[in-house]
């Protein structure tokens, strides 16, 4: 089921700059808008009713009524103070919002990519090279023959080294990290696949890439954000577990986490 905030997500690209700005705040604040008038967020986002009114037909919605009942049933939760109750909720809607934005396809291109290739270079900048790091050591305990990089400089020596049969996995909730990007873009020269997990679509990275696996909007639940997202280590689980299905995997990251185990209890 596609839900408003997934489908202003999905269209986000296509969208005029003043546009961009009610997306961001519809994104970041759906509970607030779901209860102020056309006019307080024509305010708050410096844009006229007008542009609201053909937004709410841009994103499926006949008008702006349509559109804050839809924002009102979205982000409806019992009214609590208590604080693991509201987290929980917070929880539950990254994990609604990023099941609905990814097709069975696309994790299936993505799972295949990362099945045939010889060697796996993960590519993130600040928090970004979180899940980066993360991603990283689920492979590497699999058996995949990765590597996190979060330095930028060490980034474009690595893309100069790619080899054909490497895939880059490259994690930017923007797409848009200059760094980043010419790191890409100088690994595409060595005819490598790229894996893109991003929020947005329609930039640098995502034209470069030859499978998106998309994560929420840095909009939404922003003060959640400031870490690992959790939209991507949903992804990241979600690549985890696949693979943790093949028998032969699945022995090796035991064998692994057992050796790791056995270190721990020595230099304890």
């Amino acid at each position: 089921m596609v839900t408003l905030l997934k489908e202003i997500q999905s269209k986000y690209s296509s969208f005029s700059d003043k546009e961009k700005g009610l997306a961001d705040y519809l994104l970041s604040s759906p509970a607030e808008a779901s209860k102020q008038n056309i006019k307080e967020i024509a305010e708050k986002t410096n844009v006229s009713v007008a542009t609201i009114t053909r937004f709410c037909r841009k994103v499926s919605c006949e008008n702006f009524v349509e559109l804050k009942m839809n924002l009102a049933r979205e982000t409806h939760h019992e009214e609590t103070e208590d604080m693991n109750s509201t987290i929980r909720n917070q929880y539950m809607d990254v994990i609604r919002d990023i099941q609905g934005l990814n097709s069975r396809k696309s994790i299936k291109k993505a799972l295949q990519l990362i099945t045939k290739s010889k060697r796996i270079f993960i590519y993130g900048l600040g928090s970004s090279g979180l899940a980066a790091q993360e991603l990283n050591y689920r492979l590497s305990r699999m058996g995949f023959a990765s590597e996190a990089v979060t330095d930028p400089h060490l980034m474009i020596i690595r893309s100069t080294l790619l080899k054909k049969d490497d895939l880059l996995v490259a994690f930017s909730r923007t797409g848009q990290s200059r760094a980043l990007i010419r790191s890409v873009n100088e690994a595409k020269k060595k005819d490598v696949k790229l894996i893109a997990l991003t929020a947005y679509d329609q930039t640098q990275l995502t034209n470069l890439s030859d499978e998106v696996l998309w994560t929420i909007h840095p909009g939404r639940h922003a003060y959640l954000s400031t870490g690992l997202d959790l939209s991507a280590l949903f992804l990241i689980d979600l690549i985890s577990m696949h693979f943790l299905e093949d028998p032969d995997r699945k022995k090796i990251y035991e064998e692994t986490i057992s050796a790791i185990s056995s270190e721990i209890h020595i230099n304890n």
